[in-house]
């Protein structure tokens, strides 16, 4: 049978599984069964739809679920395409099906048009990669099983409910850092935004180490081992040390090319000892905690990682500014050198895992932390100094939340062919970046190495000894930090520009303000007064709101600081008129202050190092489509080369 020509678009996220497809041979166990109301695929001899009246069938199973406000409905099973149109027809949510029998799917397609943006997969693996990618805090995701298709490779079916779930709960996750570190971000993203204009960042380095190999160095327990080969690496390779990994090579005597850090949290002190803090650049979080930007780096190189909506004013700035890669510092670290074009990138202390109760290398803040797993797989931690005292200094933008002293765990497939090993849900999280990251590596011709020599096994990276990794020897580093140097005498982001869309923001700010003033008249101060509107009355008012929303998706830090309110609204049921625009009047008047303040601090720091470079016209800046939740965004993209 010749494949369907929808099946390239159903399939566009599974190209693997759509390769297999294309690979099959000739009548196989599917076949097509008439019944009177349509066309069915039947499997050996079970259909997989009534043989009677398959529509009416595929719409009663969709009345039973509850759709309303779904925005991702999950299908167990295609068969022959009925109940996923049965679904659209009472839902504008996505539709993302499971389907691992490639003949049946092949068949069913057949059977009837669907809407060419419904996602099939064929693997749990791939089922779960799109959905942590599409899924975000305010989603809704309803998961609907379809027996008949389900019942011809359970296990397959029950380790697709497990990927989506777990998906569901990454989200989740997403979800609520993003609300207790929200108002941190935002204060920490102002107050050193005027960086940007200051000092080059990705913008301007995009590219300039193509083809020179970068290692990235992390923190877990296997960095013991590699540091003898990470010291003949000196001078062949960039080699980005995460901040907590930077300890560990101070006290090795081992220099790396730059330090990466994205902690909200004051982890200054992991840095201010290092002994070679003065001779090389950090790549600093502009919502990073702000004493890591006041740490004496010989440079300090802007990065907006997007787990909120400060990265979407920042790619108004310059689209390439822009760099999406999860919650994990040594994620971003393998995005920056992915944007820098080396190649390979290559994964030191990436355990992911605990490694004989250790979780940190030595030499690090934490090298006394352990964990020891009970029987029924939680992890008691101790040894925690070094966090507890990291957080008695960030309270402010923690949000108070502190890391929990025990943790669940699970068991997944060790390096280089290793039994499994013991991680935890976050390890998990960061191995499926990194899982998802390669595919992009390797279509761009970037090969993704994991020397970590211990910990977890990911999916797509060649696990090889760092010695076997890269063929180098012992060498001065002078070459490759003049050559570094040299990138960093590229101009930053014109401050006029920047100047120009703080403005913009400060002024939808204000506008907002005197929108909420003027609802609140319009229903007198009244929480009920709403309900009492006139014709004329409400249309005024559905104006007004039209008009709020239509600022806050185009004003991101406006939006930004209205998420925290607004979320607490929403978990206490009380989105109303007078409730929503109450809540915004605090945290945007405190908003256009400090707009206001960066603003003057960016023109002064112009006026007082003139560079004509800065006056150029800026390129357009690019506008993203906004989300009300920021963390909506995938988070498993790379840089502006190319999103995943």
């Amino acid at each position: 049978m010749p494949a369907h020509p929808l099946l390239a678009a159903l399939l566009a996220d599974d190209p693997d599984g759509l390769v297999r497809i294309g690979a099959l041979d000739g009548p196989g166990r599917a076949v097509t069964v008439e019944t009177p109301h349509g066309p069915v695929v039947a499997v050996g001899d079970r259909k997989l739809h009534s043989g009677r009246d398959p529509l009416t069938e595929a719409h009663r199973f969709a009345r039973q679920l509850d759709l309303a406000d779904a925005t991702v409905v999950v299908l167990l099973g295609y068969g022959s395409g009925h109940v996923v149109r049965a679904i659209a027809a009472r839902t504008a949510a996505q539709i993302v099906v499971f389907e691992p029998d490639l003949e049946a799917l092949a068949v069913g397609v057949h059977h009837g048009s669907v809407d060419r943006a419904t996602r099939v997969f064929t693997t749990p693996e791939r089922l779960g990669e799109y959905l942590y990618a599409r899924l975000g805090g305010t989603d809704r995701g309803v998961l609907a099983r379809w027996t008949p298709s389900a019942r011809m490779a359970p296990a397959l079916y029950d380790a697709a409910k497990r990927a989506a779930a777990q998906a569901v709960d990454r989200a989740s996750l997403r979800h609520r850092t993003a609300r207790v570190r929200g108002p941190g971000w935002l204060r920490h993203y102002l107050e050193n935004l005027p960086a940007l204009a200051a000092e080059p960042g990705l913008a301007a380095l995009a590219d300039g180490l193509r083809g020179v190999p970068a290692i990235i160095v992390a923190a877990g327990p296997s960095l013991d081992t590699n540091l003898e080969d990470l010291r003949r690496c000196v001078g062949a390779a960039f080699i980005l040390a995460v901040n907590t990994a930077a300890t560990a090579l101070g006290r090795a005597g081992v220099r790396p090319s730059a330090v990466v850090s994205i902690e909200s949290l004051d982890v200054s002190s992991q840095l201010e000892a290092l002994p070679f803090l003065r001779e090389i650049p950090a790549f600093l979080e502009l919502t990073g905690h702000p004493a890591l930007w006041r740490l004496p780096f010989a440079r300090r190189i802007p990065i907006s990682v997007d787990t909120n909506a400060c990265s979407v004013f920042s790619a108004k700035v310059d689209p390439k500014h822009h760099l999406s890669a999860g919650f994990c510092v040594a994620n971003a670290a393998v995005a920056i050198a992915y944007a820098l074009g080396c190649d390979p990138i290559v994964l030191v202390g990436s355990d992911l895992a605990f490694r004989d109760g250790r979780v940190y290398a030595s030499g690090t803040d934490f090298a006394a932390m352990r964990a020891a797993v009970a029987p029924d797989g939680t992890a008691a931690f101790s040894g925690l100094e070094g966090k507890r005292a990291i957080e008695a200094v960030s309270t402010s933008s923690s949000g108070g939340v502190h890391m929990p002293d025990a943790a669940r765990t699970l068991t997944a497939p060790g390096w280089g062919g290793a039994p499994n090993v013991t991680t935890t849900r976050d390890f998990t999280m960061f191995r499926d970046w990194y899982a998802n990251a390669a595919k992009t590596l390797r279509e761009h011709g970037v090969r993704p190495i994991n020397a970590t020599q211990g910990g977890l096994h990911i999916p797509g990276w060649d696990d090889l000894p760092l010695a076997a990794a890269l063929d180098v020897a012992a060498a001065d580093d002078t070459a490759m930090r003049a050559r570094f140097d040299a990138l960093l005498s590229r101009p930053p982001s014109p401050s006029a520009h920047i100047v120009a869309l703080l403005e913009a923001e400060h002024a939808a700010a204000l506008e907002l303000l005197a929108l909420a003033a003027a609802a609140h008249r319009q229903i007198a101060d009244d929480p009920d007064g709403d309900l009492a509107l006139d014709t004329q009355g409400a249309s005024v008012l559905h104006a007004t709101n039209a008009r709020t929303r239509t600022l806050l998706r185009e004003a991101p830090l406006c939006s930004e600081a209205a998420f925290g309110p607004i979320e607490d609204l929403r978990a206490r049921g009380q989105v109303t008129t007078y409730a929503f625009y109450a809540a915004l009047r605090e945290p945007l008047t405190a908003l256009a202050e400090s707009l206001a303040r960066a603003s003057q601090r960016i023109q002064a720091g112009a006026t007082a190092s003139p560079d004509t470079s800065r006056q150029r016209a800026p390129d357009s800046p690019c506008s993203p489509p906004w989300s009300p939740d920021p963390t909506t965004a995938s988070v498993i993209h790379l840089s502006h080369r190319r999103a995943i």
